[in-house]
């Protein structure tokens, strides 16, 4: 068990790196191509979160990030990828997840963050967490894709 929690821990450092996180969508991303399956992932946006004015005076920031991100590990599944970037960026791997997979998982966030948000976050306007869906394949050109958006981690 131990060595469980010791390799989790050392995959959370691994995956808070871009540009290794990056090339693992990659590599997901071509192994979806060649077996025709499904991979996608979804963005959450915390940068309108200030980390001075916005977070409960009885906790610092280093602390709600440590619980928002294990409410988040606690609402994927364990061969989920989650990448915590400079706080700021919250990106999920879903390997072998359609479209609808992805939408489920956006409105399930929604309404468990919304209650998280509302226990640490002083303003209202900021409860809501922006989220974006990008899946492979996608159904035209407008969706957002998945390599686009990896194209500009790391920049």
């Amino acid at each position: 068990m131990a060595k469980k929690i010791k390799n989790n821990i050392d995959m959370d450092k691994l995956y808070s790196d871009p540009l290794t996180f990056r090339a693992r969508v990659q590599e997901e991303l071509r192994r979806a191509k060649r077996y025709a399956t499904f991979v996608s992932m979804v963005s959450l946006d915390l940068s309108h979160i200030d980390a001075v004015s916005d977070i409960d005076n009885s906790r610092d920031y280093d602390d709600f990030m440590a619980s928002f991100k294990k409410l988040l590990k606690n609402s994927i599944r364990e061969s989920d990828l989650l990448s915590i970037s400079m706080g700021r960026r919250v990106l999920i791997l879903l390997m072998d997840t359609p479209h609808e997979g992805a939408n489920a998982l956006m409105e399930r966030l929604t309404k468990t963050l919304r209650y998280f948000m509302a226990d640490n976050i002083k303003s209202p306007l900021n409860w809501r967490i922006p989220m974006k869906e990008y899946c492979f394949p996608t159904s035209s050109k407008d969706d957002f894709s998945i390599q686009s958006f990896i194209d500009k981690i790391g920049e």
